[in-house]
């Protein structure tokens, strides 16, 4: 290629020389002589023995790839080129005049870049990116992948980029073995395809390939390629098991697991995502499952509250279905419900009312029969019987296992004329329930109880006071009441008497009143220093049938008053006027007239009673043989102060002198009236003592003497008053 620049400097000639550059590294020399371009110039105007020509090189590459020779023009390569990088180099090169005028022509230069077979063939997907997949039993010529490599040398030239494939390597990755090659490619093309039947995922899932790309130069690469045997579905599933059984408590709550369900189906992905559900056995859909799809597992769970009590909850044969997209397999489960003891026993019926029982009913008597039922079963509906301790506190009644109550001890109206038992039944299911019935039964009376007194009475009769008197039994009152824990048929109306012995008592006298009331009356005046209290009992009686008779006592208290002063008296005084009276008694073999011994019963000095009338005994005076006691004769009175009050008042005299030696008595008849009399001293008894007169002045003077002499007084008084 020749051109002419304006200046009329013209490149004559161009040579060009193109040599095929190996990858590998040449020295400059070899280089130079392989690859020599010369570019010459000349000027038309100077003879060619004057020119003097400088070239330079201008263009990508110069410089760094390209040189030029300043003085020949020849060009020269300064590295190996790389046809595959470049293949096409274009430079301008630039002829200067330097000797004439300076004129300048240029030239272009392209430089095209012979292939030699420098590249191996290259595989895109190496090193690890090549993979396939084919489905499962797809037939021989199934296309499974593109195989293809690329060589950078150029296709135009010889046979540097023609390429030919085959399988240098068949091995089964994962899932089994194989002896059979299943795959092949296409020498020209890298088409790989099924070469026999029998693909399987469940027994290969992927396969491994090593496949090689030659070059027309001989220059090879090569690829690993993994086949993958995609899924598809085959396979049925079906249960692990063949049968299922499950026991189930009547307590569960919704959504309790009742059992875990496995199944398998060989095919994967989508295919092997399993569905499980109930499709008979539960008309009233008291279960549901649930599906764990690609764990190939279900749970069957509780949906509804059970009742075993219910027809046809007791057990549940179920059929189960698990499936995939296309097939299905069937499993019978059996559940058997456990009773929980939800219910507890009734009675029918549960109120009883009983005809009134007599309280005297015998001890082991039945009263009454229950029965109770319950609707759980086993051990659940056994039932024990017993009675509520609170409605029997004190264990009068027993019910056996049978339900028959009977009479434990022996009943009694007064304490509780009704009865409210409260029977219970309870089944031993855990925890226990327990049902109840309640029994009313009243108590007819039996005449068993007799007459009490209606209070605690404590009568009080104050010493000193002359009698008849009302005594008070209480602060309030005088009456004395009965009371009977009996029923109105067998209590009042009520009598009221003492015992045989106390009806003619001189101390106390009990009178009926006819209105279910007694009084009691002190006959006379009492000493509480002789004797501080009295024991009356008093006999009541029922109007039952038969009656019932109770004899209570009444404690009297004889109360006290201030009638004794301190007075000191020899001790010997007393001591002889007992020994007096004590020997007279006793000298007595057979009682005159008016002497008698009465109140035989009672013993010691105080229940000695005697009436002394007059004797004409041989004693101490003169006149005591002639006649009686001049006192004696003289009172109104004499035969009552002769009679047995007297006589007790003195003993109880000397029985306070034995017992109170520091005491000296008061007078007490020390010495009778004829004692000294017709000596020259005269009588020294205090009752002939000048001004004791048969009057009521002469009795009012004892009062004058103090209080001790106050029983004496009243003892004159009530001689005056009575009618012997």
């Amino acid at each position: 290629m020749t051109s002419c620049s304006l200046s009329k400097l013209c490149f004559g000639k161009s040579r060009i020389l193109l040599c095929l550059l190996f990858s590998a590294p040449r020295s400059w020399a070899k280089l130079s002589s392989c690859f020599e371009l010369l570019v010459t110039a000349s000027d038309p105007d100077k003879d060619a023995d004057q020119e003097a020509l400088r070239y330079s090189l201008h263009g990508q590459g110069a410089e760094s790839e390209f040189m030029i020779d300043e003085a020949t023009g020849k060009i020269y390569a300064q590295r190996t080129l790389d046809r595959e990088a470049r293949a096409v180099w274009r430079f301008v090169v630039l002829a200067t005049d330097e000797g004439g005028e300076g004129l300048t022509g240029f030239t272009d230069v392209i430089i095209s870049v012979w292939d030699i077979n420098d590249n191996a063939p290259v595989f895109g997907c190496a090193p690890d990116s090549c993979h396939g997949s084919v489905a499962e039993n797809s037939p021989p010529g199934t296309s499974v992948m593109e195989l293809t490599a690329t060589d950078l040398d150029d296709t135009a030239v010889g046979q540097n980029a023609v390429l030919a494939y085959r399988i240098v390597g068949n091995t089964v990755l994962s899932g089994g073995s194989s002896i059979v090659d299943m795959f092949t490619i296409n020498g020209a093309t890298g088409t790989v395809s099924v070469a026999a039947a029998g693909l399987d995922r469940e027994k290969t899932e992927s396969y491994l390939l090593v496949v090689e790309a030659r070059d027309g130069g001989g220059m090879m690469g090569t690829a690993t390629a993994t086949i993958s045997v995609m899924d598809i579905n085959d396979h049925a599933p079906h249960f692990l098991e063949r049968s299922c059984e499950a026991r189930i408590p009547e307590s569960s709550e919704p959504n309790t697991a009742v059992l875990e369900l496995a199944a398998e189906d060989a095919d994967a992905g989508e295919n092997g995502q399993l569905t499980f559900s109930i499709v008979a056995g539960d008309p009233e859909q008291k279960f549901y499952m649930v599906s764990h799809r690609q764990e190939q597992r279900g749970t069957l769970r509780l949906k509804k509250r059970l009742d075993y009590e219910r027809p046809g909850e007791q057990k549940f044969n179920l059929t189960i279905k698990v499936e995939d997209l296309e097939y299905s397999s069937l499993l019978h489960c059996t559940l058997d419900v456990e009773d929980y003891n939800d219910h507890a026993p009734v009675f029918i019926p549960h109120f009883l009312q009983l005809p009134a029982l007599r309280e005297d009913i015998p001890v082991g008597s039945s009263v009454a029969m229950v029965a109770a039922s319950d609707s759980d079963s086993g051990s659940n509906r056994e039932i024990t019987y017993s009675i509520a301790p609170e409605s029997d506190p004190h264990s009068l009644f027993l019910v056996d296992q049978t339900g028959l109550v009977t009479v434990a001890r022996q009943l009694d109206r007064e304490e509780a004329s009704q009865h409210h038992l409260v029977i219970l039944a309870t089944d031993h299911g855990d925890p226990p329930l327990t049902g109840t019935a309640t029994i009313q039964m009243s108590l007819l009376d039996v005449n068993d109880n007799g007459p009490e007194f209606e209070a605690a009475y404590a009568p009080v009769v104050w010493e000193n006071v002359p009698g008849p008197q009302v005594v008070h039994l209480n602060a309030s009152s005088t009456l004395l009441r009965a009371i009977d824990r009996d029923s109105a048929e067998n209590g009042s109306p009520f009598s009221f008497s003492v015992p045989p012995e106390y009806r003619y008592s001189n101390d106390f006298l009990l009178r009926e009143n006819g209105n279910d009331t007694a009084t009691v009356t002190a006959l006379r005046a009492f000493d509480r220093e002789r004797q501080k209290e009295f024991l009356l009992p008093v006999i009541m009686t029922d109007s039952g049938k038969p009656p019932q008779t109770v004899t209570s006592t009444l404690t009297i208290t004889i109360g006290d008053k201030n009638d004794h002063a301190h007075i000191r008296t020899t001790l010997s005084a007393v001591l002889l006027l007992g020994i007096f009276l004590y020997t007279r008694w006793r000298s007595y073999k057979g009682l005159k007239e008016g002497v008698y011994h009465v109140s035989a019963h009672h013993d010691g000095w105080e229940d000695i009673r005697e009436n002394v009338l007059n004797y004409d005994e041989e004693g101490g005076g003169e006149e005591d043989q002639v006649r009686s006691f001049s006192w004696w004769s003289r009172a109104p009175c004499s035969l009552s102060f002769s009679s047995q009050d007297l006589a007790r008042y003195l003993c109880e005299i000397i029985r306070d002198a034995d017992q109170h030696p520091e005491t000296a008595p008061f007078d007490s008849l020390q010495v009778f009236s004829t004692e000294g009399g017709g000596s020259p001293a005269g009588s020294l008894s205090s009752f002939s003592s000048a001004g004791l007169e048969e009057s009521a002045a002469t009795h009012d003077s004892l009062r004058e003497w103090g209080p001790r002499f106050e029983k004496l007084r009243a003892l004159y008084e009530r001689a005056e008053g009575s009618d012997l």
